[in-house]
């Protein structure tokens, strides 16, 4: 996603690449990174990219893309980005997020949002991009100041290409987001799937309507409330535009990584226990992640 957001912001902006894996970075300087589309057609950009925690001075806007487990390794580690009127972003699923960055600059400075767009990962510095759509961003402390460094943030992303919504009330469209990465994330990793098939396999279907009914129950507890048709057809619509995607969850599974699933359907396990709403659903896929996990990870 973050060599997605590039292949657009580079367009106007000085952007610089930050990765943990060297071999991705020498091959983003040496060859560009490479954007598929759909259609078949392709187009390399030339990039920059340095290793994560290289000092390459402070920023004007951060954009925090790794995986939502190691979002505060991740700003602490890269610290030195943020000077005094750093914007710092985040488009990352899972939840919390925000609360991870609020350790190193103040939540006014915050850009929190979601991004409809899918990316994966098809070797070193190529990325297919298997689906399209808007950016949804919002103040994490909602102030005048505040409010004016999102609309200049999203100024730039439209001269750049890119379609942008100003959300005063970013948590509706957190929750928006939880529905969607809750309903398809582990299920297609669990059953090794594309997007599509979370709508096109009924029984893979009726789950996932589980799965979101128990979300939009926690949603309401927590004072963000949805009917829970809406929140479903809000996860029919990305399985069907992005069918032939692959989630990030299914990416983490076929490279033996560590997955979000405790950030994503384990944030809705929590809070389904502090506000006493059953979410065995959504435990059901937690667990299951779990175990797919251990099998290979040491």
């Amino acid at each position: 996603m973050g060599s997605l957001y590039a292949s657009y912001l580079a367009k106007q902006n000085e952007v610089t690449l930050l990765d943990s894996y060297e071999p991705m970075v020498e091959a983003v300087n040496s060859q560009g990174i490479t954007k598929m589309e759909p259609d078949g057609s392709e187009e390399t950009f030339p990039a920059k990219a340095v290793l994560t925690g290289t000092d390459i001075g402070v920023q004007d806007l951060v954009i925090v893309f790794v995986k939502s487990i190691h979002t505060y390794e991740a700003v602490k580690a890269n610290a030195g980005l943020i000077g005094k009127d750093t914007i710092v972003m985040t488009l990352q699923n899972g939840a919390g997020n925000n609360r991870d960055i609020a350790n190193f600059v103040e939540k006014e400075r915050i850009i929190v949002g979601t991004s409809s767009h899918n990316s994966v990962g098809k070797g070193l510095g190529r990325i297919y991009h298997s689906g399209n759509g808007p950016t949804n961003i919002g103040p994490d402390e909602i102030t005048e100041k505040a409010m004016e460094r999102v609309e200049t943030v999203a100024e730039n992303f439209r001269a750049c290409g890119l379609e942008v919504n100003v959300v005063e009330n970013i948590q509706r469209v957190l929750w928006s987001k939880l529905f969607i990465n809750c309903g398809i994330n582990a299920m297609t990793a669990i059953m090794d799937s594309p997007i599509g098939d979370v709508y096109t396999n009924s029984e893979m279907w009726n789950i996932c309507k589980r799965v979101v009914y128990e979300t939009v129950m926690v949603a309401e507890a927590d004072g963000t409330f949805f009917h829970r048709d809406e929140a479903l057809e809000l996860v029919r619509k990305v399985a069907v535009n992005d069918a032939t995607g692959y989630s990030s969850m299914w990416q983490d599974r076929h490279n033996k990584r560590r997955t979000e699933i405790d950030k994503i359907n384990g944030t809705v396990v929590a809070l389904g226990y502090e506000y006493q709403i059953d979410t065995t659903y959504n435990k059901m896929l937690v667990n299951m992640m779990h175990a797919i996990e251990q099998s290979y990870l040491k």
